[in-house]
């Protein structure tokens, strides 16, 4: 799934967002989507979050 994908997914469910904070803190972003299945980059996610807010 593309990054808009899976940020909605994330934005539905409260464990990937806790998830996904800890991979941020932790410096694993890029592991953490592609574990999740999103094939963007953690750049690309991190522009589509932003965009969001």
């Amino acid at each position: 799934m593309n990054a808009e994908e899976f940020y909605t997914k994330v934005k539905a469910d409260a464990g990937l967002q806790a998830a996904l904070e800890e991979a941020t803190d932790s410096g694993t972003l890029a592991d953490f989507l592609s574990a999740n299945g999103c094939t963007a980059s953690a750049d690309e996610f991190s522009a589509c979050v932003a965009a969001h807010d």
